[in-house]
């Protein structure tokens, strides 16, 4: 992993995403030397969303649906050249909108990309609509829409509306949503993406009520997903940039902290944290930890969301830092075995040494100033597990359980 320093900026917003001139950018193309650790993570399988994947081949399919989602959302509204206002909405958006990407698509005209800005945005609030409704149905049926029948295409298309090269503007969903809907007592938008997303998330559990209700600004999609996970308690650390650690003193392992077999040598008990998934706690030798849930649409989530930390510096690190933490802790089967056993780690794939390929490889091509750990959410703990690594009472129960280990293996022979 590449360790360089990092500088963020002070003025932060209430949801851990600092607010920001429209002119940065905030949806990027994956760097090649990310990209070509899991090219697959990156790219969508089954729908495009802006102009990063415009026009591919085999995303063309799903063009129809965009356009009868349109025709959806259209009859939604009552009055007449109701389209006509989406487009001049859209249009006079589009500057700040192209602004937005990290690529300048010369070669797509204004009135593409207003149509491209159009399409994408009201299938997406659509979408989202109609998942909201179809939930809410007191028999528990799907709305009639063909997309819903399908046991593959949804979690589809919900995994490539996370991806960072695969986003709107937020402000571009916010103004159709708004033009499209009537009802005063609307779930607001940020609430019905977050619904919808909920199946993926890697905890398999429900959002906290003080999530479903996060009112703030967000860059996209992906941007809101990721402060979902971050706990309402949270604040980054503001140390001193001059206070830094050193390796020898404060990296007894392969990163942070040693392996979860050597913590458990040395008297840390393991158990999983409900909550958040950011959720590390450690008190009293236990080293409490969420569950984590693994299946075939964990990697690329996890991937997209570090990668919008890599590229967006105003995107605070803790999935980074997540990452780091795990990939600290798990070096082979029998750490993994030790964070199955506590109930943090549940996988849906058949073998575990994919899970731990997949943990390992989280954090090959991070740039991340590992020894500056103001902006590390997890600092204290770290350093509270390492220093209770070094006292005499983790070493009085390490040595204790290596006699202990001793005596077991010569007991058959006497």
């Amino acid at each position: 992993m590449t360790v360089v320093a990092e500088d963020f900026p002070g003025d932060m917003a209430a949801d851990h995403e600092p607010r920001r001139s429209i002119s940065q950018w905030s949806i990027f193309r994956v760097p090649t030397h990310i990209r070509q650790i899991d090219a697959r993570a990156y790219n969508p399988r089954v729908i495009s969303i802006g102009p990063f994947h415009r026009n591919q081949p085999a995303l063309r399919a799903m063009e129809a649906q965009k356009m009868r989602f349109y025709d959806r959302l259209m009859e939604r509204m009552a009055y007449e050249d109701r389209d006509v206002g989406i487009k001049t909405a859209m249009r006079k958006l589009e500057p700040d909108a192209r602004r937005c990407y990290s690529d300048e698509f010369e070669d797509i005209s204004t009135d593409d990309f207003v149509e491209m800005m159009v399409r994408d945005g009201c299938f997406i609030v659509e979408l989202l609509k109609l998942s909201y409704e179809s939930n809410q149905d007191e028999e528990g049926q799907f709305v009639e829409e063909p997309i819903f029948a399908t046991r593959w295409m949804l979690p589809s298309i919900t995994r490539d509306l996370l991806m960072l090269e695969n986003q709107l503007p937020m402000f571009v969903l916010q103004e159709i949503y708004n033009l499209t809907t009537f009802d005063t007592d609307a779930v607001p938008l940020n609430k019905l993406a977050l619904l919808f997303m909920e199946p993926l998330s890697p905890q398999k559990g429900q959002y906290d009520e003080t999530k479903l209700e996060d009112k703030g600004e967000h860059h996209h999609l992906l941007a809101l997903f990721h402060a979902s996970f971050i706990p309402s308690d949270i604040q980054p650390l503001r140390m001193d940039r001059g206070a830094r650690w050193n390796r020898e003193d404060h990296f007894p392992g392969k990163l942070w902290v040693h392996e979860a077999k050597r913590l458990r040598r040395a008297g840390i008990r393991f158990k999983y944290n409900p909550g958040s998934l950011l959720n590390i706690e450690f008190s009293n030798r236990e080293l409490k930890i969420p569950t984590l849930f693994i299946d075939e649409w964990t990697g690329p989530l996890l991937r997209n969301l570090l990668a919008y930390e890599q590229c967006n510096s105003f995107a605070l690190p803790y999935i980074t830092c997540y990452a780091i933490f795990l990939n600290s802790i798990v070096e082979d089967l029998k750490d993994m075995e030790i964070l199955q056993n506590a109930g943090i780690i549940y996988q849906s794939v058949d073998e575990d040494e994919e899970v731990v390929d997949l943990i390992n490889s989280l954090t090959k091509e991070l740039v991340f100033d590992m020894h500056d750990m103001s902006d590390c959410f997890i600092a204290d703990q770290i350093e509270d597990i390492n220093k209770f690594c070094k006292s005499w009472q983790s070493k009085c129960i390490y040595q204790l359980s290596h006699c202990a280990n001793i005596l077991s293996s010569l007991l058959p022979f006497r």
